[in-house]
């Protein structure tokens, strides 16, 4: 019944604080390893839990205020036990007198005459002065309790404190509604805290660990990202198209189907975040290949001669079926990722929203609106020219002749100076491969084997791994310190960090918090916050740490983990990378701290990395010797009130304060563990005839020192014992060595788990996504060509597109992790489209009676620049991920590599390697 009750509360991933908010005293000194409470600070902190918590928590932003570091106030009464005993009083008269003095038996009801009066009968405890007038009796003498004790309100014994700056500080975690945005509640509390500073001047109030700051950057970083990709995609249109008018057309269709794609991101219930951002940039690049295409095809026809009007009805549906494909093609890349399991698949909802949503817009805005703006503009440079050559009609033979010429064409200047440069380069480069034809082919056979081979060649992870500028250290002393001494090694510590560290806080010894964001801490635990000025700067932080403990207490448990932000709370990058769970086969027999320290040494020697060690708590066990009390007729129930106070944690009752409840402790000097058991005495329960005597409490117990886990872990299959590895390079060696030492063992059951495994299951995950889009594929293209072969020749580039991407990953330092892998998924949806275009155009010109190689040459020169700048604007889109280190870029970077890689190869495979495996199926004439 003494142990603290447990806390048992419904969260979602998300209930992480916002941000924290550190409450020191400005005139106080640093806190000089010591852990003794001030007045001035017991004053903070019932301001911080009466006033600002509350003042913070009224706000319809926040949620909650999780607060640490608040000390309490007890009343404690220090007995003067010489003095008792020459009165022949005890620990139990005074435990009787505060329980017969401190009663509420409640109300009664009397009736007199006409009237009825409540009646209340009440002695409760009010104040420590109504504690110490307590009367005692001791034979035919009435004494004070205060005579006999010394009474007084002191701070709880503290089982932790928060410090930040050097100072003892009260720490407010402030955790926002679900339903609320970070930035509106950000500046609703800074106001409350502008206010607070104003009114409490002595008080400090910094906020520190705040994720608004981060999400900011890293929405903002996007939105730039975004706007320098438009940028660049209309630099691109108006260098190959060669005029203002095409540009203007395609970005306001661009601009309209970004509109519509924020119209049904509100229509479904989206935010813009930094996924759904990430999505909408990689969408962007494919939004408008649809305009693209269209002001191309119907460029092209005014440049045989049509008419502005019949050129935009032709134009336009010439491409509706192949840009039909397309669309359906990039979506079905995309519906397969939804049902991925765990966070990835429910997460990257929001990318394939984004994207689908951007495609459907932009294909419909391609092939409704487009058409109608190309007219409008057009027919406006039209008239607007044929104006100026009216003003100007006595240098021209005729008006007539003039608008005559405007109408029937209206050729363009090319970018470049020979405007058939692009088309003389396609026809040497088609002349060039079919010339080598075999060379070629087996060039594309060998993309199988180099697939395979950098699959199982790059190292896998669960997620990219992010420049982080923060860090919390986790210490676990592997001493049995007190917390004192807990303090001063953790002020040691940060002081030699000054010059580096920013900014530094930590949280030593057990917390108050009730939604616990991590671990939770003893007494002989600590846990630092470190914040640098670069990511550079943080790995020497954290080398120093490292190296400053290993010279000073080498046997402490020491971890480096992110902090825990949002992002974090979902991807938990810092996990390890294997996790060796080890399950004791003889359940009725608990292991010793000796196994498992002589088993985590095994581990260490047969792996070659150190496991991050089991911390385990030095134990005084105090056993009873009942034959003693027999003995010398001693009570059982005395020995352990003796020891409650003589440990300082006898709770007798509470005193009903006006303002609060504060527990009443009977306790005695603050002594060793020898002197307590020296030096209390326990009287002796007399017959009649004899007197009290009183026995040294070391005569009545044995002390022996034991030694136990100080944390149970437990899972599914009941209690285990972990042991972490990190920063592991070959981990399916590692896997089977600690296999193989466990086997060795005999005593255990293994279990594996980690950031390997999880990474294994996500990678067997996307091959299954890749397999079901490759066919979703297929058929939606065996639909549209009527073929079963044809779509055959359009798949024959995703395993040289990947096979080359996977170069690059392997080439600029990535790894294969989820956003990479889901980059060469895309791309694989969005790279067939040129061959899609292209094939639809030689099947177009065949059917016309055109030879085989004549069409390829003719459809290849009439999508050439539609494939090259549909190419283009997607890699542009993408490029600024490269150049930017916002945790959104870093986060896509991986994607941005994969996906421009794979277009660069993916544009020569469709202009070139489509055409020879086209031509190798229908060489001989073959009918489509």
């Amino acid at each position: 019944k003494e142990a603290d009750r447990p806390q048992v509360v419904k969260a979602s991933a998300t209930d992480i604080p916002v941000f924290y908010l550190h409450l020191t005293l400005r005139e106080d000194e640093a806190y000089g390893g010591s852990a003794e409470v001030s007045p001035a600070f017991l004053e903070l902190c019932q301001l911080s839990d009466n006033v600002i918590r509350r003042r913070i928590e009224q706000l319809p932003q926040v949620a909650m205020v999780d607060a640490t570091g608040i000390v309490d106030r007890r009343v404690q009464i220090v007995p003067d036990q010489a003095r008792m005993a020459m009165l022949g009083l005890n620990i139990e008269d005074l435990e009787q007198a505060l329980e017969d003095n401190n009663v509420e038996p409640g109300s009664m009801t009397v009736r007199d005459g006409h009237y009825e009066y409540h009646i209340k009968l009440s002695s409760l405890l009010r104040s420590a002065d109504d504690v110490s007038a307590i009367w005692l009796r001791s034979a035919d003498r009435l004494l004070r309790l205060g005579d006999l004790a010394e009474v007084s309100v002191v701070p709880a014994q503290a089982s932790g404190l928060s410090v930040y700056g050097g100072k003892r500080a009260v720490t407010l975690a402030v955790v926002k509604q679900a339903d609320e945005n970070m930035a509106s509640m950000m500046q609703a509390v800074g106001q409350v805290v502008d206010d607070l500073r104003k009114v409490y001047p002595d008080v400090e109030i910094a906020i520190s660990r705040n994720q608004t700051e981060l999400l900011n950057y890293t929405i903002s970083g996007l939105q730039q990202n975004l706007v320098i990709g438009l940028v660049l995609i209309l630099v691109v249109t108006v260098f190959f198209l060669g005029d203002v008018q095409s540009p203007v057309v395609i970005g306001i269709s661009l601009v309209v189907s970004i509109v519509v794609c924020f119209l049904f991101f509100y229509l479904a219930g989206r935010s813009l975040n930094i996924i759904s951002l990430s999505g909408l940039i990689l969408a962007v690049g494919m939004m408008i290949d649809s305009s693209i295409i269209v002001t191309e095809n119907i460029a092209q026809y005014r440049e045989r001669g049509h008419t502005l009007r019949r050129a935009c009805v032709v134009g336009t549906t010439e491409v509706i079926t192949p840009m039909l494909s397309s669309m359906l093609t990039t979506v079905a890349v995309f519906l397969p990722m939804i049902f991925m399991s765990g966070i990835a698949g429910a997460l990257f909802f929001d990318q394939a929203f984004a994207v689908a949503a951007g495609l459907l817009v932009s294909y419909f805005v391609g092939i409704m609106l487009l058409p109608v703006l190309y007219l409008l503009v057009y027919r406006v440079a039209i008239v607007s020219k044929m104006s100026r050559h009216a003003a100007h009609a006595s240098r021209f033979n005729s008006l007539t002749f003039r608008l005559k010429s405007l109408t029937s064409r209206t050729k363009l200047p090319s970018s470049f100076k020979n405007p058939h440069l692009l088309d003389g380069l396609y026809d040497s480069g088609v002349d060039f491969v079919f010339a080598h034809k075999r060379a070629f082919a087996l060039l594309s056979l060998l993309a199988i084997p180099i697939c395979i081979f950098f699959f199982f060649f790059l190292k896998k992870e669960r997620m990219p791994r992010l420049d982080q500028n923060e860090a919390m250290v986790q210490i676990e002393w592997n001493e049995n310190i007190h917390l004192d001494e807990n303090l001063g090694r953790v002020e040691t510590l940060q002081a030699s960090l000054l010059p580096i560290a920013v900014e530094q806080s930590a949280a030593i010894g057990q917390q108050d918090y009730v939604l616990l964001t991590g671990q939770t801490l003893s007494a002989t635990e600590a846990e630092l916050y470190l914040r640098t000025a670069s990511p550079a700067d943080l790995a020497t932080v954290q080398g120093q740490v490292q190296a400053w403990m290993d010279r000073h207490y080498p046997q402490a448990v020491l971890t480096f983990e992110p902090p825990p932000t949002v992002f974090e709370q979902l991807f938990t990058t810092g996990q390890a990378d294997v996790v060796a769970e080890l399950y004791a086969r003889n359940t009725a027999q608990t292991p010793t701290a000796q196994q498992l320290a002589a088993m985590q040494e095994r581990l260490s020697q047969a792996t070659g990395y150190q496991p991050t060690g089991i911390a385990f708590d030095n134990q005084l066990n105090i056993s009873i010797r009942h034959d003693r009390l027999l003995l010398y007729r001693v009570a059982y129930s005395e020995v352990e009130r003796q020891l409650k106070t003589a440990l300082r944690s006898n709770a007798v009752t509470t005193l009903h304060s006006f303002q609060q409840y504060l527990p009443i402790h009977i306790v005695g000097n603050e002594r060793t563990v020898s002197e307590i058991l020296s030096q209390t005495l326990v009287p002796t329960q007399p017959d009649e005839e004899e007197h009290v005597e009183y026995i040294p409490l070391s005569a009545l117990v044995t002390v022996t020192p034991a030694q136990d886990l100080k944390t149970i872990t437990a899972g599914r299959a009941g209690e285990y014992i972990p042991y972490r590895f990190y920063d592991v390079d070959h981990a399916d060696r590692l896997v089977e060595q600690v296999r193989q030492v466990v086997e060795d063992d005999g005593a255990w059951d293994v279990s594996l788990a980690g950031a390997y495994f999880t990474s294994q299951q996500m990678m067997q995950e996307l091959v299954v996504v890749l397999l079901v889009s490759v066919l979703l594929m297929y058929f939606i293209l065996a639909a549209q060509f009527e073929s079963f072969v044809q779509p055959l020749i359009v798949l024959v580039e995703i395993p040289i597109d990947v096979g080359f991407a996977l170069l690059v990953i392997w080439a600029t330092g990535h790894t294969l992790n989820l956003m990479s892998a889901i980059g060469l998924i895309v791309t694989c949806g969005i790279i067939i489209n040129d061959s899609i275009l292209k094939l639809d155009a030689i099947n177009t010109l065949r059917r016309g009676g055109m030879p085989l190689m004549e069409a390829i040459h003719t459809a290849g020169r009439r999508r050439l620049r539609p494939i090259i700048m549909t190419s283009l604007t997607t890699i542009f889109a993408m490029a600024p991920l490269l150049l930017t280190h916002d945790m959104g870029s870093q986060l896509q970077q991986p994607l941005a590599v994969a996906m421009i890689a794979a277009m660069v190869v993916g544009t020569l495979v469709s202009l070139f390697i489509i055409p020879l495996a086209y031509a190798a199926i229908y060489r001989r004439g073959t009918r489509i």
